[in-house]
Protein backbone atom coordinates (compact mmCIF):
# COMPACT_ATOMS: atom_id res chain seq x y z
CA UNK A 1 0.00 0.00 0.00
CA UNK A 2 1.55 3.04 -1.08
CA UNK A 3 0.88 5.71 1.69
CA UNK A 4 1.22 8.79 -0.48
CA UNK A 5 -2.13 7.41 -1.65
CA UNK A 6 -0.83 8.53 -5.64
CA UNK A 7 -0.71 5.68 -8.10
CA UNK A 8 2.20 6.51 -10.74
CA UNK A 9 0.59 5.65 -13.40
CA UNK A 10 -1.88 8.39 -12.65
CA UNK A 11 0.36 10.99 -10.58
CA UNK A 12 0.80 13.41 -13.42
CA UNK A 13 -2.77 13.34 -14.39
CA UNK A 14 -4.49 16.82 -14.63
CA UNK A 15 -7.54 17.64 -12.95
CA UNK A 16 -9.63 17.56 -15.87
CA UNK A 17 -8.18 13.79 -16.59
CA UNK A 18 -9.11 13.12 -12.99
CA UNK A 19 -13.08 14.07 -13.10
CA UNK A 20 -13.32 12.33 -16.09
CA UNK A 21 -12.16 9.32 -14.93
CA UNK A 22 -14.07 8.89 -12.10
CA UNK A 23 -16.78 6.36 -12.46
CA UNK A 24 -19.98 6.90 -12.85
CA UNK A 25 -21.21 6.01 -8.93
CA UNK A 26 -19.57 9.41 -7.71
CA UNK A 27 -21.70 11.55 -9.52
CA UNK A 28 -24.55 9.63 -8.85
CA UNK A 29 -23.45 10.64 -5.07
CA UNK A 30 -22.83 14.12 -6.21
CA UNK A 31 -26.19 14.37 -7.34
CA UNK A 32 -27.66 13.06 -4.43
CA UNK A 33 -25.72 14.65 -1.96
CA UNK A 34 -25.86 18.21 -3.58
CA UNK A 35 -29.77 17.90 -2.65
CA UNK A 36 -29.90 16.35 0.53
CA UNK A 37 -27.55 19.31 1.88
CA UNK A 38 -29.07 22.21 -0.05
CA UNK A 39 -31.98 20.83 2.15
CA UNK A 40 -30.11 20.21 5.93
CA UNK A 41 -31.78 23.57 6.86
CA UNK A 42 -32.46 22.47 11.14
CA UNK A 43 -29.26 21.38 12.58
CA UNK A 44 -27.39 24.41 11.21
CA UNK A 45 -30.51 26.75 12.59
CA UNK A 46 -31.58 25.00 15.38
CA UNK A 47 -29.71 27.32 18.35
CA UNK A 48 -31.57 30.21 16.60
CA UNK A 49 -34.67 28.42 16.40
CA UNK A 50 -34.75 26.86 20.24
CA UNK A 51 -33.70 30.33 21.25
CA UNK A 52 -36.86 32.12 19.52
CA UNK A 53 -38.78 29.38 21.11
CA UNK A 54 -37.65 30.79 25.16
CA UNK A 55 -34.96 28.13 25.40
CA UNK A 56 -31.79 28.45 27.57
CA UNK A 57 -28.20 27.85 26.88
CA UNK A 58 -28.47 24.95 28.88
CA UNK A 59 -31.81 23.71 27.47
CA UNK A 60 -30.11 23.71 23.79
CA UNK A 61 -27.11 21.77 24.82
CA UNK A 62 -29.33 18.94 26.25
CA UNK A 63 -31.01 18.94 23.11
CA UNK A 64 -27.79 18.58 20.77
CA UNK A 65 -26.21 16.49 23.31
CA UNK A 66 -29.12 13.59 22.59
CA UNK A 67 -28.90 14.26 18.90
CA UNK A 68 -25.04 13.41 19.19
CA UNK A 69 -25.66 10.27 20.96
CA UNK A 70 -28.05 9.40 18.41
CA UNK A 71 -25.23 9.65 16.13
CA UNK A 72 -23.13 7.53 17.91
CA UNK A 73 -25.40 5.09 17.32
CA UNK A 74 -25.78 6.08 13.57
CA UNK A 75 -22.07 5.16 13.30
CA UNK A 76 -22.38 2.10 15.31
CA UNK A 77 -24.89 0.60 13.52
CA UNK A 78 -24.60 2.33 10.27
CA UNK A 79 -20.96 0.93 10.66
CA UNK A 80 -22.11 -2.61 10.71
CA UNK A 81 -24.63 -2.32 8.61
CA UNK A 82 -22.81 -1.32 5.49
CA UNK A 83 -20.17 -3.96 5.71
CA UNK A 84 -23.15 -6.33 6.15
CA UNK A 85 -25.92 -5.49 3.89
CA UNK A 86 -24.27 -3.38 1.48
CA UNK A 87 -23.93 0.18 0.93
CA UNK A 88 -27.50 1.14 -1.25
CA UNK A 89 -29.54 -1.04 1.31
CA UNK A 90 -28.20 0.86 4.46
CA UNK A 91 -28.31 4.70 2.77
CA UNK A 92 -32.05 3.66 2.25
CA UNK A 93 -32.86 2.59 4.90
CA UNK A 94 -31.36 6.22 6.95
CA UNK A 95 -32.41 8.33 4.71
CA UNK A 96 -35.84 7.17 4.74
CA UNK A 97 -35.68 7.01 8.44
CA UNK A 98 -34.34 10.53 8.30
CA UNK A 99 -37.43 11.69 6.14
CA UNK A 100 -39.68 10.51 8.54
CA UNK A 101 -37.65 11.74 12.01
CA UNK A 102 -37.51 15.67 11.19
CA UNK A 103 -41.37 15.87 11.18
CA UNK A 104 -41.23 14.61 14.78
CA UNK A 105 -38.76 17.44 15.74
CA UNK A 106 -41.11 20.22 14.48
CA UNK A 107 -43.84 18.76 16.58
CA UNK A 108 -42.06 18.86 19.47
CA UNK A 109 -43.07 20.91 22.00
CA UNK A 110 -41.20 21.05 25.31
CA UNK A 111 -37.49 19.52 26.24
CA UNK A 112 -38.13 15.93 26.41
CA UNK A 113 -39.92 15.59 23.30
CA UNK A 114 -37.04 17.55 21.65
CA UNK A 115 -34.55 15.27 23.27
CA UNK A 116 -36.46 12.50 22.08
CA UNK A 117 -36.76 13.66 18.52
CA UNK A 118 -33.40 14.58 18.17
CA UNK A 119 -31.98 11.42 19.11
CA UNK A 120 -34.09 9.84 16.17
CA UNK A 121 -32.75 13.02 13.76
CA UNK A 122 -29.20 11.92 15.15
CA UNK A 123 -29.62 8.57 14.41
CA UNK A 124 -31.09 8.45 11.13
CA UNK A 125 -29.32 11.41 9.45
CA UNK A 126 -25.98 10.28 10.27
CA UNK A 127 -26.23 6.29 9.53
CA UNK A 128 -25.97 6.59 5.89
CA UNK A 129 -22.39 8.47 6.31
CA UNK A 130 -20.42 5.09 6.28
CA UNK A 131 -22.09 3.42 3.96
CA UNK A 132 -21.33 6.37 1.54
CA UNK A 133 -17.86 7.13 2.28
CA UNK A 134 -17.26 2.98 2.09
CA UNK A 135 -19.12 2.87 -1.36
CA UNK A 136 -16.77 5.84 -2.92
CA UNK A 137 -14.28 3.35 -1.80
CA UNK A 138 -15.27 0.37 -3.17
CA UNK A 139 -15.59 1.91 -6.74
CA UNK A 140 -12.78 4.40 -7.09
CA UNK A 141 -8.85 3.57 -7.78
CA UNK A 142 -6.84 4.40 -4.73
CA UNK A 143 -4.92 6.95 -6.82
CA UNK A 144 -7.75 8.75 -7.50
CA UNK A 145 -9.57 8.61 -4.34
CA UNK A 146 -8.70 12.01 -2.98
CA UNK A 147 -10.19 13.71 -6.06
CA UNK A 148 -13.34 11.61 -5.88
CA UNK A 149 -13.53 12.80 -1.73
CA UNK A 150 -12.91 16.17 -2.87
CA UNK A 151 -16.06 15.92 -5.16
CA UNK A 152 -18.49 14.96 -3.16
CA UNK A 153 -17.10 17.20 -0.59
CA UNK A 154 -17.92 19.87 -3.60
CA UNK A 155 -21.50 19.01 -3.77
CA UNK A 156 -21.86 18.96 0.21
CA UNK A 157 -20.49 21.72 0.51
CA UNK A 158 -22.23 23.81 -2.86
CA UNK A 159 -25.39 22.23 -1.84
CA UNK A 160 -24.66 23.35 2.32
CA UNK A 161 -23.59 27.10 0.88
CA UNK A 162 -27.23 27.44 -1.36
CA UNK A 163 -29.45 25.91 1.12
CA UNK A 164 -28.01 27.93 3.92
CA UNK A 165 -28.58 31.21 1.97
CA UNK A 166 -32.11 30.13 1.15
CA UNK A 167 -32.33 28.50 4.86
CA UNK A 168 -31.50 31.96 6.56
CA UNK A 169 -34.31 34.10 4.80
CA UNK A 170 -36.48 30.82 5.31
CA UNK A 171 -35.95 30.90 8.68
CA UNK A 172 -36.62 34.67 8.84
CA UNK A 173 -39.87 33.88 7.63
CA UNK A 174 -40.96 30.90 9.14
CA UNK A 175 -39.48 27.71 10.37
CA UNK A 176 -41.58 25.28 9.55
CA UNK A 177 -40.20 25.79 5.89
CA UNK A 178 -36.83 24.19 7.14
CA UNK A 179 -38.43 21.42 8.82
CA UNK A 180 -40.53 20.22 5.64
CA UNK A 181 -37.10 20.68 3.37
CA UNK A 182 -35.16 18.86 5.46
CA UNK A 183 -37.41 15.59 5.21
CA UNK A 184 -37.86 16.23 1.35
CA UNK A 185 -34.68 16.53 0.37
CA UNK A 186 -34.08 13.28 2.45
CA UNK A 187 -36.86 11.09 1.07
CA UNK A 188 -35.30 12.61 -2.49
CA UNK A 189 -31.86 11.25 -1.81
CA UNK A 190 -33.20 8.35 -0.07
CA UNK A 191 -35.08 7.12 -3.52
CA UNK A 192 -31.41 7.90 -5.83
CA UNK A 193 -29.62 5.50 -3.39
CA UNK A 194 -32.00 2.93 -3.87
CA UNK A 195 -32.64 2.89 -7.36
CA UNK A 196 -29.46 4.08 -8.97
CA UNK A 197 -26.20 2.89 -6.74
CA UNK A 198 -24.82 -0.67 -6.61
CA UNK A 199 -24.59 -2.54 -3.12
CA UNK A 200 -20.67 -2.27 -3.20
CA UNK A 201 -18.54 -4.99 -1.05
CA UNK A 202 -20.39 -7.25 1.63
CA UNK A 203 -19.36 -9.39 4.17
CA UNK A 204 -20.73 -12.26 6.58
CA UNK A 205 -22.19 -11.78 9.55
CA UNK A 206 -19.46 -12.82 11.75
CA UNK A 207 -16.95 -10.87 9.97
CA UNK A 208 -18.95 -7.82 9.97
CA UNK A 209 -18.63 -7.57 13.96
CA UNK A 210 -16.95 -5.14 15.47
CA UNK A 211 -14.60 -6.74 17.84
CA UNK A 212 -12.86 -8.13 14.74
CA UNK A 213 -12.82 -4.12 13.40
CA UNK A 214 -11.37 -2.90 16.52
CA UNK A 215 -8.50 -5.04 17.29
CA UNK A 216 -7.39 -4.13 14.16
CA UNK A 217 -8.12 -0.40 14.19
CA UNK A 218 -6.36 -0.65 18.19
CA UNK A 219 -3.12 -1.94 16.17
CA UNK A 220 -2.77 0.93 13.80
CA UNK A 221 -1.11 3.89 15.11
CA UNK A 222 -1.43 5.83 11.94
CA UNK A 223 -5.54 5.84 12.66
CA UNK A 224 -5.10 6.01 16.36
CA UNK A 225 -3.40 9.28 15.93
CA UNK A 226 -5.56 10.50 13.41
CA UNK A 227 -8.82 9.49 15.82
CA UNK A 228 -7.71 12.19 18.35
CA UNK A 229 -6.80 14.59 15.81
CA UNK A 230 -9.60 14.53 14.24
CA UNK A 231 -11.75 14.60 17.47
CA UNK A 232 -9.95 17.78 18.59
CA UNK A 233 -10.98 19.30 15.37
CA UNK A 234 -14.51 18.34 15.45
CA UNK A 235 -14.69 20.76 18.71
CA UNK A 236 -13.61 23.59 16.32
CA UNK A 237 -16.01 22.86 13.38
CA UNK A 238 -19.28 22.74 15.80
CA UNK A 239 -18.42 26.27 17.26
CA UNK A 240 -19.63 27.82 13.71
CA UNK A 241 -23.32 26.08 14.63
CA UNK A 242 -23.06 27.04 18.11
CA UNK A 243 -21.22 29.69 19.12
CA UNK A 244 -20.91 31.91 16.31
CA UNK A 245 -24.21 31.91 16.06
CA UNK A 246 -24.22 33.38 19.58
CA UNK A 247 -21.17 36.01 18.94
CA UNK A 248 -22.80 37.50 15.51
CA UNK A 249 -25.76 37.70 17.70
CA UNK A 250 -23.64 40.05 19.94
CA UNK A 251 -22.49 41.98 17.51
CA UNK A 252 -26.14 43.21 16.22
CA UNK A 253 -26.42 41.30 13.25
CA UNK A 254 -29.38 39.11 12.36
CA UNK A 255 -30.12 35.39 11.28
CA UNK A 256 -29.38 36.37 7.44
CA UNK A 257 -25.84 37.27 8.04
CA UNK A 258 -25.15 34.33 9.36
CA UNK A 259 -26.61 32.39 6.48
CA UNK A 260 -25.14 34.40 4.44
CA UNK A 261 -21.83 34.15 6.35
CA UNK A 262 -21.86 30.17 5.96
CA UNK A 263 -22.74 30.39 2.64
CA UNK A 264 -19.44 31.67 2.27
CA UNK A 265 -18.20 28.77 3.63
CA UNK A 266 -19.77 26.84 1.04
CA UNK A 267 -18.61 28.81 -1.85
CA UNK A 268 -15.14 28.86 -0.87
CA UNK A 269 -15.13 24.78 -0.57
CA UNK A 270 -17.19 24.60 -3.97
CA UNK A 271 -14.57 26.95 -5.94
CA UNK A 272 -11.19 26.12 -4.28
CA UNK A 273 -11.33 22.63 -2.92
CA UNK A 274 -10.79 20.10 -5.54
CA UNK A 275 -8.15 21.90 -7.06
CA UNK A 276 -6.41 22.23 -3.87
CA UNK A 277 -6.75 18.33 -3.69
CA UNK A 278 -4.76 17.95 -6.97
CA UNK A 279 -1.72 19.85 -4.38
CA UNK A 280 -2.64 17.89 -1.58
CA UNK A 281 -3.19 14.36 -3.28
CA UNK A 282 0.47 14.04 -3.93
CA UNK A 283 2.10 14.54 -0.81
CA UNK A 284 2.21 12.45 2.26
CA UNK A 285 -1.15 12.62 4.10
CA UNK A 286 -0.42 13.16 7.72
CA UNK A 287 1.30 16.34 7.78
CA UNK A 288 -0.87 17.77 5.42
CA UNK A 289 -4.01 17.07 7.84
CA UNK A 290 -1.87 18.33 10.15
CA UNK A 291 -2.05 21.77 8.45
CA UNK A 292 -5.47 21.63 7.97
CA UNK A 293 -6.12 21.15 11.48
CA UNK A 294 -3.58 23.78 12.45
CA UNK A 295 -5.24 26.37 10.53
CA UNK A 296 -8.56 25.37 11.87
CA UNK A 297 -7.53 26.43 15.17
CA UNK A 298 -5.95 29.61 13.97
CA UNK A 299 -9.53 30.23 12.10
CA UNK A 300 -11.28 29.65 15.51
CA UNK A 301 -8.59 31.44 17.99
CA UNK A 302 -9.51 34.57 15.71
CA UNK A 303 -12.67 35.35 16.84
CA UNK A 304 -11.53 36.16 20.27
CA UNK A 305 -11.00 39.95 18.60
CA UNK A 306 -14.30 40.36 17.22
CA UNK A 307 -15.75 41.85 20.17
CA UNK A 308 -18.92 44.40 20.67
CA UNK A 309 -18.20 47.54 19.98
CA UNK A 310 -15.36 47.09 17.47
CA UNK A 311 -16.08 49.00 14.23
CA UNK A 312 -14.58 45.85 11.93
CA UNK A 313 -15.99 42.89 13.98
CA UNK A 314 -17.40 41.24 11.29
CA UNK A 315 -14.53 41.60 9.43
CA UNK A 316 -12.56 39.55 11.77
CA UNK A 317 -15.53 36.95 11.96
CA UNK A 318 -15.14 36.73 7.95
CA UNK A 319 -11.46 36.35 7.86
CA UNK A 320 -11.32 33.68 10.47
CA UNK A 321 -14.20 32.03 8.69
CA UNK A 322 -11.96 31.93 5.77
CA UNK A 323 -8.73 30.96 7.50
CA UNK A 324 -10.86 27.98 8.92
CA UNK A 325 -12.04 27.57 5.66
CA UNK A 326 -8.94 26.62 4.31
CA UNK A 327 -7.86 24.17 6.79
CA UNK A 328 -10.83 22.51 6.15
CA UNK A 329 -10.09 22.43 2.40
CA UNK A 330 -6.55 21.02 2.97
CA UNK A 331 -7.27 18.24 5.38
CA UNK A 332 -10.33 16.78 4.35
CA UNK A 333 -10.22 15.12 1.72
CA UNK A 334 -6.95 13.43 1.79
CA UNK A 335 -8.19 12.50 5.37
CA UNK A 336 -11.32 11.19 3.75
CA UNK A 337 -8.47 8.38 1.47
CA UNK A 338 -5.87 8.35 4.14
CA UNK A 339 -8.46 6.71 6.38
CA UNK A 340 -9.93 4.65 3.02
CA UNK A 341 -6.07 2.93 2.82
CA UNK A 342 -6.01 2.11 6.41
CA UNK A 343 -9.10 -0.02 6.31
CA UNK A 344 -8.88 -3.72 5.14
CA UNK A 345 -11.28 -3.74 2.54
CA UNK A 346 -14.00 -6.01 4.24
CA UNK A 347 -13.81 -3.40 7.17
CA UNK A 348 -14.44 -0.04 5.19
CA UNK A 349 -17.74 0.47 7.02
CA UNK A 350 -16.74 0.12 10.52
CA UNK A 351 -13.16 1.97 10.01
CA UNK A 352 -15.65 5.33 8.09
CA UNK A 353 -17.75 4.80 11.12
CA UNK A 354 -14.84 5.27 13.50
CA UNK A 355 -14.09 8.24 12.23
CA UNK A 356 -17.90 9.16 12.13
CA UNK A 357 -17.82 8.69 15.86
CA UNK A 358 -15.30 11.72 16.30
CA UNK A 359 -17.74 13.75 14.97
CA UNK A 360 -20.49 12.17 16.65
CA UNK A 361 -18.82 12.64 19.76
CA UNK A 362 -17.42 16.34 19.14
CA UNK A 363 -20.88 16.88 18.52
CA UNK A 364 -22.44 15.90 21.78
CA UNK A 365 -20.06 18.03 23.76
CA UNK A 366 -18.68 20.71 21.69
CA UNK A 367 -21.72 23.02 20.87
CA UNK A 368 -23.28 22.92 24.22
CA UNK A 369 -19.80 22.99 26.08
CA UNK A 370 -19.10 25.99 23.93
CA UNK A 371 -22.22 27.56 24.31
CA UNK A 372 -21.59 27.69 28.22
CA UNK A 373 -18.11 28.92 27.92
CA UNK A 374 -18.81 31.95 25.56
CA UNK A 375 -21.84 33.33 28.17
CA UNK A 376 -18.76 32.87 30.96
CA UNK A 377 -15.56 33.54 28.70
CA UNK A 378 -15.90 33.86 25.69
CA UNK A 379 -11.97 34.48 25.12
CA UNK A 380 -11.31 31.16 26.87
CA UNK A 381 -13.28 29.41 24.58
CA UNK A 382 -11.59 31.48 21.30
CA UNK A 383 -7.98 30.77 22.58
CA UNK A 384 -8.99 27.14 23.76
CA UNK A 385 -10.16 26.54 19.98
CA UNK A 386 -6.36 27.52 18.94
CA UNK A 387 -5.05 25.32 21.16
CA UNK A 388 -7.04 22.11 20.25
CA UNK A 389 -6.09 23.18 16.77
CA UNK A 390 -2.37 22.99 17.96
CA UNK A 391 -2.46 19.52 19.62
CA UNK A 392 -4.02 17.98 16.77
CA UNK A 393 -1.41 19.23 14.77
CA UNK A 394 1.34 18.13 17.00
CA UNK A 395 -0.20 14.09 16.77
CA UNK A 396 -0.75 14.16 12.96
CA UNK A 397 2.85 15.04 12.74
CA UNK A 398 4.15 12.48 15.58
CA UNK A 399 1.89 10.32 13.39
CA UNK A 400 4.07 10.75 10.23
CA UNK A 401 7.69 10.83 11.98
CA UNK A 402 9.83 7.94 10.35
CA UNK A 403 7.13 6.71 8.11
CA UNK A 404 7.34 8.32 4.66
CA UNK A 405 8.38 5.23 2.84
CA UNK A 406 6.58 2.54 5.54
CA UNK A 407 3.22 0.82 5.03
CA UNK A 408 0.71 1.49 7.11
Amino acid sequence: MNPKLEDNSIADETLLEQLRALPRVVWILFAGLFIHRFGTFVVPFLTLYLKDQGYSAWDTAIVFASMAVGGIGAMVLGGRLSDLIGRKNTMGLALFGAALSMPLMWQATDIPSYVISSFLVGITQGMYHPASNSLLVDVVPEGRRVTAFAVVRWAVNLGFACGMAAGGVLAEKNFAYLFVGDAVTSAIFAIIAVTMLPHGVKTSLNQSRWSLALRDMARNRHFIAFFFANLLATALFFQWGSSVTRLLGDLGYGKSVYGWLMAGNGLLIAFFEIPISQMTRRRFPPPMIAIGFLLCGIGVGLNAFAVPGVESALVIVAVALVIFTTGEMISLPIAGAWVASLAPEKMRGRYSAGVGLTWNLGHAVAPGAGLLLYESAPQLLWWGGLALGVIAYALMIWSSRGCENETP
